[in-house]
């Protein structure tokens, strides 16, 4: 728009179907910059159902709106909103009637690089807000301040003199703005165009940028402007997003996708991506499925391909939500693992009330292939208590039609959640998270019954939880998330999933997982003495780190020997006693001070001299024992990079590694 060089006056008009009077501070049309700026029709934000210009911070906004008439359409009624920016004041008009006019100072000027949102009133640091529930049959952008009898003269649909600068008129599904000026165009969440307009629910809107390189990104959803490869822990950045909870993996032909349930303002609102070529380093793409309007929240699920034979077989996404007291499960397909489009409801699978509570949890469906055809799927419900079930069990021909069958009778375990079951040396083998804890089930046949592990039951515990297998060429993996204790989440680095000869399943280091070192760190330790003795040079722990060596174990009445991290005032020492278990928790550098917070042994001779690789990153901690994953701890802040050692003559070996960058590749 000549809003390339900085035009101040303008005007900002749509036709729009109300869906909701009570909706409160719902943008129709916005421009924003990337400084956050914005001006916007807004119905509802300083006062119920009175249109209203919204800006950055009220700045171009009147304040008493008490004088302005509300809003009374029908929901059916197709009815012109507009604000109006001119020299010195700003107006807003109605049908051509103007319902209020106040004076500015100044208007706010919009170069090349706004942006515009129809359907919602702001994008950025904040997230999303401002959603608008209705209908939308025409949006306009003017370069110019129109007069109440020229928008008066306007028609939907039909081109104008003046003709506007942006127009989005969504005639045969198509969300382009034809005056071109915007040439990237996306729909976001649940936003849909239908019978020439855009329906907008409340958990969608249309995007639209005039140059995708401006941003870094034609995608939308990257709304921090950051596809920096991750490593190590992969985090979501973006705010569209949110924090992670659970993750799940999928692999196809060559790239590596991980979903996670996230919730970027209330609940769990959405199912966001990331991508890799390696497993190790991740690229983070946001929301691909994101909570419609009415559910309370979402919850996890897992991919898979639709039984049968062919090359054009779809992608099958599960997740469940929660409408009101129930929780049941839906189904999305993608032909690229990309974009998923929702099944209908009719898919929607529910409690089978002979076996399952009908109110009780149904949620996150998980897939083996079924002898004969079709799958076997494991889930999260609640068994009515006479079946001695824990989980639910059932069958697909399709992978989306689905039947519940008996659950599986259960033995040693309470009540939990299923992360997954793999086919693992003739036995199925189950992750199952219960007390916040994964544990192992096993069965000698899919319909069970299933007990818990003689060996090593609990794999992981402490500041993680709900691990999922993963099929990696012919690697099985484990992922899982790794909770900081401020509440932030990340995934945690894929583990080696495999068991030995009497069936136990242990998680350890993955070999791909060597591509995360970058430059060598030359570690120093100083002559030993008492109390802990502090390695140069400090490392940055921000960045992430990999540290490895070889330690002697102390005798069983011996002094411990500990590796020791600082972290603000104070540090964290993990302690390794005469069996190869570990202990975590305070200690001053003096070596005194010791109480231990998290205690963990895994069953296994190590021997008397083992081998020790740490992994940290911000306050996340990752440590294996002869290559075998011990505990996942999170410290009490994030580390300042002091690294330490107790014991300094029983080390030996010790090296570290900065995180590759995509730079050191």
């Amino acid at each position: 728009m000549s809003v390339g060089q900085g035009i101040a006056h303008k005007t900002l008009v749509a036709w729009v179907a109300v869906a909701d009077l009570k909706q409160q501070g719902a943008g129709v049309l916005t421009l924003i910059d990337p400084e956050e700026r914005f001006d916007s029709i807004v119905l509802g934000e300083i006062a119920a159902a009175k249109w209203m210009p919204g800006s950055d911070f009220f700045r171009r906004t009147h304040r008493d709106q008490a004088a302005w008439p509300a809003e009374t359409a029908a929901p059916d009624q197709l009815l012109q909103v507009a604000v109006v920016y001119s020299a010195g004041k700003v107006s807003v008009v109605r049908d051509g009637v103007t319902l209020a006019t106040y004076p500015v100072d100044a208007q706010q000027p919009f170069g090349d690089d706004a942006m515009a949102l129809v359907g919602l009133r702001y994008v950025g640091k904040m997230g999303e807000v401002g959603p608008f529930v209705g209908e939308v049959a025409d949006a306009r952008v003017y370069d110019r301040a129109l007069s109440p009898a020229q928008l008066a003269s306007l028609q939907p649909g039909r081109q104008s003199d003046p003709r506007p600068v942006a127009w989005w008129r969504f005639e045969g599904g198509s969300a382009d703005d034809v005056m071109g000026r915007f040439s990237v165009n996306r729909l976001m969440g649940s936003a849909r165009i239908e019978r020439g307009r855009l329906i907008l629910d409340g958990d969608g809107f249309l995007w639209a940028a005039r140059d995708a390189g401006a941003i870094a990104s034609d995608d939308p959803r990257d709304d921090v402007f950051d596809r920096t490869e991750q490593s190590l822990f992969y985090k979501a950045r973006s705010r569209r997003t949110g924090n992670m909870w659970d993750t799940w993996l999928f692999r196809h032909r060559g790239v590596n996708y991980l979903y996670y349930l996230a919730n970027a303002r209330r609940g769990w609102d959405n199912i966001s991506m990331a991508t890799s070529t390696d497993g190790v380093r991740w690229k983070e793409s946001g929301p691909v499925l994101t909570k419609r309007r009415g559910v309370v929240w979402m919850g996890t699920g897992s991919v898979w391909q639709a039984p049968g034979a062919g090359k054009n077989r779809k992608f099958i996404m599960n997740y469940s939500e929660w409408r009101g007291p129930r929780q049941t499960i839906f189904f999305a397909e993608s032909r690229d693992l990309v974009h998923w489009d929702r099944l209908e409801d009719k898919t929607e699978f529910r409690q089978d009330e002979r076996w399952y509570q009908r109110d009780g949890r149904w949620d996150c469906i998980w897939t083996i292939a079924r002898p004969g055809g079709g799958l076997y799927g494991y889930w999260t419900a609640t068994p009515k208590p006479e079946t001695g079930g824990r989980f639910g069990f059932g069958e697909s021909l399709d992978g989306v039609t689905w039947t519940a069958l008996p659950p599986p009778v259960v033995e040693g375990a309470g009540e939990g959640e299923v992360g997954a079951v793999e086919q693992v040396d003739g036995r199925y083998v189950m992750l199952y998270g219960t007390g916040g804890r994964m544990v192992t089930l096993v069965a000698d046949k899919p319909q069970g019954p299933f007990r818990l592990a003689a060996r090593n039951p609990e794999v992981l515990s402490g500041h993680t939880y709900f691990a999922r297998f993963f099929r990696c060429g012919a690697d099985l993996l484990a992922n899982h998330h790794s909770i900081a204790r401020d509440g932030a989440v990340s995934m945690g680095a894929l583990k080696r999933a495999y068991t030995d000869t009497a069936g136990t399943l242990w998680l350890g280091w993955w070999r791909v997982n060597e591509k995360m070192k970058g430059a060598p760190i030359r570690l120093k330790r100083p002559a030993a003495g008492p109390g802990v003795a502090l390695l140069e040079p400090r490392v940055d722990a921000a960045a992430g780190i990999i540290v490895e060596g070889s330690v002697a174990l102390p005798g069983p009445d011996a002094p411990p020997v500990a590796l020791w991290l600082g972290h603000g005032d104070g540090g964290t020492a993990i302690t390794l006693a005469h069996d190869g278990s570990v202990a975590y928790g305070p200690m001053a550098l003096d070596g005194s001070g010791f109480a231990a917070d998290n205690r963990v042994a895994r069953d296994r001779a190590f021997g008397s001299m083992v081998r020790l690789r740490l992994l940290l990153k911000g306050s996340l901690t990752e440590l294996y024992v002869n290559d075998l994953l011990m505990q996942c701890y999170s410290l009490p802040a994030a580390a300042d990079g002091r690294l330490g050692v107790l014991g300094s003559a029983a080390f030996s070996h010790l090296r570290a590694w900065t995180v590759r960058r995509p730079a050191e590749r």
